[in-house]
């Protein structure tokens, strides 16, 4: 596989997985596993890139946790700050 089209497949991966977890409110099952190499399996056809589905969905599992932490750490809630007019009384 070629850089370029793993960086695309890992963007795909993460975006398929991030929409499904956004969309349960949760992260999503290992059952849903399945749903989103599916889903990123017919976006790698569909750009016309040769791939066995086994190769996807080993890349898929070696990346989970990278794409876990990463969105855990979108969807923390930011620290608000604090105006500098409202401390000063």
């Amino acid at each position: 596989m070629k850089q370029r089209q793993k960086e695309t497949i890992s963007t795909w991966l993460y975006e398929e997985y991030r929409r499904l977890w956004i969309e349960k409110g949760q992260e999503p099952h290992k059952y849903n596993n399945r749903e989103i190499v599916a889903a990123v399996m017919e976006r790698i056809e569909a750009a016309g890139i040769w791939l066995p589905e086994q190769e996807v969905t080993k890349y898929f599992y070696r990346r989970k946790t990278h794409y876990r932490n990463r969105i855990e750490k979108e969807l923390q809630p930011k620290p608000e700050m604090q105006d500098k007019d409202s401390q000063i009384e």
